[in-house]
């Protein structure tokens, strides 16, 4: 399996017979997302898109994704899957929270999360709500396991249903400490999940690192509480060299791994 993290909470997972996954896009308007991922010419291969939530930084790049691949299939909890539908999109499956669907031999299971859903559309003071987060459980064609907790808190899940029922290898856990865990409370997530490897997501580079620099700069302006979510990434990583059971992958944007 190679994962990549094109930013932010945006990751590409290549599964090991080599079915292209998506999860949580957010392309236009992204200052992580480097300029070579904005282009439609890199997402024609994508078979599933997963959405965690409903909130702008999971869900904006879902369109530029959907128009360069005629045949995704787009996987997200039950509500939000009906307001996507309702606005035209097709090939939406609806989940909720234990469901699996099964797709070319890969199981797609949903998960509990600790956070709230909605899309807002500041221009016309409208939010839609839409359910509530979900994580998901992803058993590869080979077994493998990966989990991506998406947006949340701490729960209990994590060691009850998704350490001891599921037994990832892989876990994508959110560290911002301001929308979701901070890194101590996700160093404490990852050993109640047991997992082998760790990659954590959810906090934004300092504008000098980021791949859009201007618009980093920008986004901190538009959002100050950015301001507080920079380089969790490095601290969760600082954290976990206790930990010597389970190996840390910091990835940067763009930047990929391959694991199993």
């Amino acid at each position: 399996m190679r994962i990549r993290r094109v930013g932010h909470s945006f990751f590409r997972i290549i599964s090991p017979k080599g079915k292209v996954i998506v999860v949580d896009p957010w392309i236009a308007g992204n200052p992580t997302c480097p300029k070579e991922w904005r282009e439609p010419g890199k997402w024609t291969d994508v078979d599933v898109v997963l959405l965690t939530h409903g909130h702008f930084d999971h869900t904006a790049g879902l369109n530029e994704i959907c128009r360069a691949s005629s045949k995704v299939q787009v996987i997200a909890i039950y509500e939000l899957a009906l307001s996507l539908k309702f606005k035209g999109r097709k090939n939406v499956l609806a989940i909720n929270k234990s469901g699996t669907i099964m797709l070319d031999g890969i199981r797609y299971t949903a998960v509990n999360a600790a956070h709230t859903s909605s899309f807002s559309e500041l221009e016309k003071g409208k939010t839609e709500y839409l359910g509530t987060a979900v994580g998901y459980v992803i058993t590869f064609e080979n077994g493998l396991k990966v989990y991506i907790a998406g947006d949340t808190g701490l729960t209990a899940d994590m060691r009850f249903v998704v350490g001891d029922f599921f037994k990832p290898a892989v876990a994508i856990l959110p560290v911002d400490g301001v929308l979701c865990m901070d890194p101590e409370q996700a160093v404490y997530a990852t050993k109640q999940i047991g997992c082998k490897y760790v990659i954590p997501c959810h906090d934004f580079p300092n504008p000098d690192d980021a791949p859009d620099k201007e618009g980093m700069s920008t986004f901190i302006k538009q959002f100050p509480f950015v301001q507080y979510l920079i380089e969790k990434s490095e601290e969760f990583a600082e954290l976990m060299k206790r930990e010597d059971k389970v190996k840390t992958v910091i990835l940067k944007p763009g930047e990929s791994t391959e694991i199993g």
